[in-house]
């Protein structure tokens, strides 16, 4: 079987954080073995392709290479690296660190149970990977492909979050507020939102201004939402100390920004810039606003 998670993280790296569970890749034998072994769990909720055991009271999830073609050809790839072996659970090949990245990476953005956990996983990955080789990389595509599979039908109901004013994107409440807090907001001269073709990347820039400028625009998009959360009109019983603080706030906007309904390209251009645009969020950026509260 394979062994991914963070209990192959910590085997790379051994100062990552206690894992809580197991995370495994096994084929149809694999997991009738464990079927003898283990009291098997279940749950209406429980994705088809898992079967989910209790292990001296920990989790063990197991994904049936039969029912996904990725993670077959994921453990035919790793089927020679390094392995560990557990009593019961059997020999554990691990997979090559950059591998790892990949599956922190290609997640984040959908609507995570345990979101900014998983973005902590991979900055410590990315901290600590130089580089991800040539034949660890080719899978890219193919994770963001499973990534969708499993999250995409339920990120699409899911209606209820703000929105980003990205053309393509189910938008602002508010648009003449939003346009509004963008003003207020800029970084520059004039808000990146104004300038030509800003959503499509900047495409008439250079490579490193492209990025600087994109950079821009997230932070003020994730100031604006951010706004309009703080501004909106306290509810029925809703005492205003509970209201949320500015840095809160910023976490809070930028996450919904990058698992908003924006183009995924868009959205993993936060999470691969994710430091670099709350740095670029000025401190104080909240008492800009704060003659507009409760009229959102």
């Amino acid at each position: 079987m394979l062994l991914i998670g963070s209990r192959a993280i910590r085997h790379h790296f051994p100062e990552f954080r206690a894992p809580r569970d197991w995370d495994l890749i096994g084929s149809e034998e694999e997991i009738a073995r464990l079927d003898r072994a283990l009291p098997r769990l279940t749950h209406p909720t429980l994705a088809p392709e898992k079967a989910c055991y209790a292990y001296q009271s920990v989790l063990v999830e197991v994904v049936n290479t039969a029912l996904v073609p990725y993670w077959a050809s994921v453990s035919a790839a790793f089927a020679h690296e390094p392995t560990i072996e557990d009593p019961v659970l059997g020999v554990l090949h691990i997979p090559p660190p950059g591998f790892l990245l990949l599956t922190k990476q290609c997640g984040l953005i959908y609507h995570l149970i345990h979101w900014h956990k998983n973005l902590e996983d991979l900055y410590f990955l990315r901290d600590r990977i130089p580089s991800i080789p040539p034949h660890v990389a080719a899978f890219l595509p193919h994770a963001l492909s499973d990534s969708r599979r499993i999250f995409a039908d339920t990120h699409q109901k899911d209606a209820g979050s703000p929105e980003p004013c990205h053309p393509s994107s189910r938008g602002p409440l508010n648009q003449a507020l939003h346009r509004e807090l963008h003003g207020r907001l800029k970084l520059g001269e004039i808000a990146a939102l104004e300038e030509p073709r800003a959503w499509e990347g900047f495409p008439e820039q250079t490579g490193a201004e492209r990025r600087e400028r994109m950079i821009d625009l997230f932070a003020e998009e994730t100031m604006v939402m951010g706004a309009e959360r703080s501004l909106r009109p306290l509810e029925e019983g809703e005492e205003k100390e509970k209201s949320h603080p500015e840095g809160e706030l910023t976490r809070w906007a930028l996450r919904t920004l990058i698992t908003s309904s924006m183009p995924e390209g868009l959205r993993y251009f936060g999470v691969n810039y994710y430091r670099e645009i709350m740095e670029r969020v000025p401190r104080g950026w909240l008492m800009r606003v704060a003659d507009r509260e409760g009229e959102a």
